[in-house]
């Protein structure tokens, strides 16, 4: 111990006598482990966090797959989760949760609240109790007309109740209708919805008040399901154990179970959605192996920098040998540097990566209009990693310098007395092929990210089958206070009435859902006259509910046929329009108009197709073209809806206006959102993803190619400085300075050229990890390889030329004395 705090002490006081030295390293570190704890964060928080439950590897989640459903329909129907419940013999509980958003009344107060219909069960199976009052009893709320009881959770109650114990017992209005509140959660718990804040609880009855046929409708799936695996079993059991239910399901009810399956994952890795080989974790991996990289060049750096000093240090070290050190002191003297050196690197690793998170985390929140408890900051797994990484770092590179000066001839360092000798030629060359690595690493970062930066570029300029600019969004829940139909109609009719008058409108529609917004509808869809594949289920296809004077304010052009008119009462043909994806993938090569359709929500009723609409974007900006069909509001009832004013000024002008309209109109309404349709936009299903990937990608690309100015201005002025006899001597002769400007430059190009190339090999293999996660562009995007390339020799040709530069005005009498 007492040897160890004297290491410290000599590499405090090294620190002290170079803090030029020591603050370049810090930084350099700095860099690296700030990317690394950035996207360990993310990862963590998305991926690797558990549920704050009793044993959380027991929770897996079951999710539903159908082949051809659009992106996020994983979920169960209430008939399939009791048939796995009494076969399965794998989970100790199934329960089942889902997500809404409601309006809830509380001291005369309106309110909307992100709440979750639950199993009575749900509870118990995460083995939670409760902060106040009580939970859920198993089966409790499984039954029409069950009493309508809420949970709220932790933090609702701190924000809208003040923690108040009073709150037990209290009678509030859900939807207009009254509940009592019977409970409190445990604190820390937000629910099962990923990156979902839930604000309250309610059991199934209170959804099945307004749809009754949910208890029985085995092709009604709404549930997301969750179950606690018995103790012995594993994920791979539990799979074949559901596999073999599901399989007779199919057998026992063929109409609605065929070509249904059914996935066991363990919960962490369901984020953000229950999908097999998700997406999600190849991109986590493929952004944590660049922040890798990243560390690696720094790293390589570091090394470099500490080579230069133990080539300074051999004299010194070579008296300590002679006078008894051993070399396991010596290698422990160096190691103790680079150690304290890499600790004081995870400290400003772990800032650069606390405001890197925090912002990250802020933009979500911004783009989000539900209460996110996405938590991608500092926990104990971070610090952890963090600390790791940089021991780990430190370690590495101090070895070589370490082992390099253990090494050392005593009597040669003595007697050449800190002259260049075949050490420091070895020392060089080992720098040039440190160098070079770093300068493929860098190309390869540089591409990368060029790569992101040119999708981000594409999905801004991706045309989305509307006009998105001058647009306003406010979206409304008449039925969070208890309207009803007629009600809900003559509201949206006067708003739509008063804020058409309002200066700057040019026109107004009402829509069930917002393109690419939080929220939209999907059903199973029967073409008439084409029958479904054997073992198969009908095609979900997304759609939504609009007005006739949707098209016109969106500017989406309708191609053929017609559009909705007021004529298009209930009583009338029940009509829809489809767009283009839909109409050559159901009817290819004829006239889709007259042709009809069924949906699973309206039985037997046909649609009949009267126009034919421009494809566009519906559910995310990152979706393929898809078949997608809208429907009248007069034929089929939406209480929420998005009213989408279409402005001559500024949209955000009118959101003042437009708040104080429907505030005249009924006071106790609150607003569900307002927001621009460019706000709209900035979410997670637009360009919020493809932003973010952006600027990771290119933070990381510039730390690469600073990394690599470094390090070439390195090896360039290190070559420089061992040559000084040679360059005086030389110039003396009567070499001009342009060939010493050549002498000093031919290594560093040689080096940069070499690492290039092996730098754009790298970049080609590393395509087809990239390859699905970019959009409108090519992983081997000839423009993007040109340009890194040609920028990367550029900047590194320009950080050789400033310490050949000052070579080349070197004094021969002054550069002939300089040993």
């Amino acid at each position: 111990m007492n040897a160890l705090i004297q290491d410290l002490r000599y590499a405090l006081r090294q620190l002290r006598k170079n803090p030029g030295f020591s603050l370049v390293v810090v930084l350099t570190l700095a860099l690296g482990l700030g990317a690394n704890v950035t996207i360990f964060s993310i990862v963590n928080g998305i991926i690797l966090r558990k549920l704050p439950v009793p044993q959380p590897r027991q929770i897996a989640v079951l999710a539903a797959q159908q082949q051809g459903a659009p992106l996020g329909l994983y979920s169960l129907s209430y008939p399939e989760l009791l048939d796995i419940r009494a076969q399965n013999d794998a989970f100790s509980d199934l329960f089942a949760y889902q997500v809404a958003l409601e309006g809830i009344s509380a001291d005369n107060k309106a309110d909307h609240f992100l709440a979750a219909y639950v199993t009575g069960n749900y509870f118990s199976g995460l083995r939670l109790r409760p902060a106040l009052g009580r939970l859920f009893f198993p089966g409790e709320g499984e039954k029409p007309g069950s009493e309508s009881l809420i949970v709220i959770g932790y933090s609702y109650w701190q924000k809208q109740f003040g923690t108040s114990p009073a709150v037990i017992g209290k009678q509030v209005l859900v939807n207009g209708k009254p509940a009592t509140i019977i409970g409190v959660g445990p604190k820390g718990f937000q629910g099962t919805a990923f990156a979902a804040d839930l604000d309250a609880y309610l059991p199934l009855s209170m959804a099945a008040t307004d749809d009754p046929d949910m208890w029985t409708a085995r092709s009604d799936r709404r549930f997301n399901v969750l179950g606690r695996l018995k103790s012995g079993f594993t994920l791979s059991e539990a799979q074949t154990s559901i596999s073999v239910i599901v399989d007779r399901l199919a057998q026992q009810y063929p109409t609605t179970e065929k070509g249904i399956t059914v996935s066991v994952i363990s919960e962490p890795l369901s984020h953000p959605i229950p999908l097999p080989g998700n997406i999600v974790a190849i991109a986590a991996g493929l952004f944590l192996f660049l922040a890798v990289l990243v560390l690696l060049l720094a790293g390589v750096n570091v090394a470099n920098l500490f080579l230069v000093r133990a080539t300074a240090q051999e004299s010194e070290m070579a008296v300590r040998a002679a006078l008894g050190a051993g070399r396991g002191r010596l290698i422990r003297q160096v190691l103790s540097g680079s150690m304290l050196l890499a600790m004081l690197g995870a400290a400003g690793g772990i800032a650069l990566g606390t405001w890197a998170t925090q912002w990250i985390s802020g933009l979500a929140r911004l783009a989000a209009i539900v209460p996110l408890s996405l938590d991608i900051g500092l926990d104990a797994h971070v610090v952890v990693y963090a600390i790791v990484t940089a021991l780990c770092t430190g370690a590495l590179v101090g070895l070589w310098p370490a082992l390099r000066v253990a090494r050392a001839n005593v009597n040669e360092s003595l007697r050449e007395g800190g002259r260049s000798g075949s050490a420091g030629v070895r020392s060089y060359q080992v720098r040039g092929i440190l160098v070079a690595a770093q300068v493929s690493g860098s190309l390869m970062l540089l591409i990368v990210a060029g790569l992101f930066v040119r999708s981000l570029q594409n999905a801004l300029h991706t045309y989305v089958g509307f006009e998105p600019d001058h647009v306003l969004n406010v979206v409304l829940d008449p039925k969070e206070v208890g309207y009803d139909e007629a009600r809900t109609n003559n509201f949206y009719q006067q708003l739509r009435n008063r804020v058409s008058a309002l200066p700057g409108v040019q026109s107004t529609a009402l829509a069930y859902s917002v393109p690419m917004g939080n929220y939209g509808d999907a059903t199973g869809v029967t073409i008439e006259g084409h029958l479904v594949p054997k073992g198969e289920q009908p095609p979900i296809i997304i759609f939504n509910v609009i007005d006739p004077d949707y098209f016109q304010t969106m500017k989406i052009p309708l191609l053929r046929g017609r559009n909705f008119t007021d004529a298009d009462s209930p009583a009338a043909l029940q009509v829809a329009v489809v767009n283009q994806t839909m109409a050559e993938r159901f009817w290819p090569g004829e006239d889709s108009i007259g042709k009809r359709f069924r949906t699973a929500e309206t039985g037997d009723t046909f649609w009949q197709v009267v126009g034919v609409a421009q494809n566009g974007k519906y559910g995310a900006l990152f979706e393929d073209q898809q078949p997608f069909f809208y429907l009248p509001l007069t034929q089929h009832f939406e209480h929420m809806r998005a009213l989408e004013i279409r402005t001559s000024v500024p949209p955000g002008s009118l959101m003042l206006p437009v708040q104080r309209t429907i505030s005249e109109l009924d006071r106790g309404l609150p607003i569900f959102s307002l927001r621009t349709m460019e706000d709209s936009l900035s979410g997670a299903n637009g360009f919020m993803i493809f932003r973010i990937a952006a600027v990771l990608a290119s933070c990381i690309g510039a730390m690469g190619l600073l990394l690599a100015l470094v390090g070439v201005y390195g090896v360039v002025a290190f070559a420089a400085s061992r040559r000084t006899r040679e360059i005086g001597i030389r110039m003396a002769l009567g070499a001009s300075r342009g060939q010493v400007l050549k002498l000093a430059l031919r290594q560093g190009i040689w080096t940069v050229m070499a690492g290039a190339g092996l730098g754009l090999l790298a970049a080609f293999g590393m395509s087809r990890g990239v390859a699905n996660l970019l959009m409108g562009v090519s992983a081997t995007d000839p423009l993007t390889f040109v340009t890194a390339t040609v920028l990367l020799i550029a900047v590194a040709l320009c950080a050789g030329y400033i310490p050949a530069r000052r070579a080349m005005k070197l004094d021969p009498m002054v550069a002939l004395r300089y040993e």
